[in-house]
């Protein structure tokens, strides 16, 4: 069932053709099926030669969570083939129902892994920050999301911009 889900969200990104809410199909869905269908996803878009380059989270602000009825942040993959130049334009004819947001991008120096992660970590093993802008493109219909269809859709992400302009985390006020 995994894969079938997975499959739908990929059939939808290739045709731009968006598909109903995974939720309604599937309303026992929990947040650890959504995110093995996540991997799922990705892993099939690995297998056709994307490379992962990072990781985002999304629905940070209390805004976005109240707006979903979530709780709690969701993260998903970014691929190589989700790139785009700083400067380049972007082909919207590839989308469904795109929209951006202005981000912070932190570039690592060091991996971090495990619980208990500490904010001081966190710190430390950041390289620098630069601007971003993530372009996101749910593949279910009219952006009619619960936590596990933006999951399961990986963080409804697209693509993404990095910014030539790094700067380093020290006594930068976030």
């Amino acid at each position: 069932n995994v894969g079938a889900i997975a499959a739908s969200l990929w059939e939808a990104e290739a045709s731009r053709r968006p598909i109903p809410p995974l939720t309604e199909a599937h309303p026992e869905l929990s947040v650890a099926d959504a995110y093995r269908i996540q991997s799922a996803y990705v892993e099939g878009r690995i297998g056709k030669g994307a490379r992962l380059v990072g990781r985002k989270v999304g629905l940070t602000s209390k805004a976005m969570q109240q707006l979903l009825n979530v709780d709690q942040p969701d993260y998903g993959h970014l691929l190589d083939t989700m790139a785009v130049g700083d400067g380049a334009a972007v082909d919207t004819s590839k989308l469904i129902q795109p929209k951006i947001e202005a981000e912070i991008a932190f570039v690592m120096g060091d991996d971090l892994a495990g619980a208990g992660v500490t904010t001081t970590e966190v710190m430390g093993a950041v390289r620098w920050v630069v601007p971003a802008l993530e372009i996101i493109d749910s593949r279910i219909e009219g952006w009619r999301i619960k936590l596990c269809d933006t999951i399961a859709d990986n963080g409804s992400s697209a693509l993404f911009v990095v910014g030539n302009c790094a700067v380093p985390l020290d006594g930068l006020n976030l």
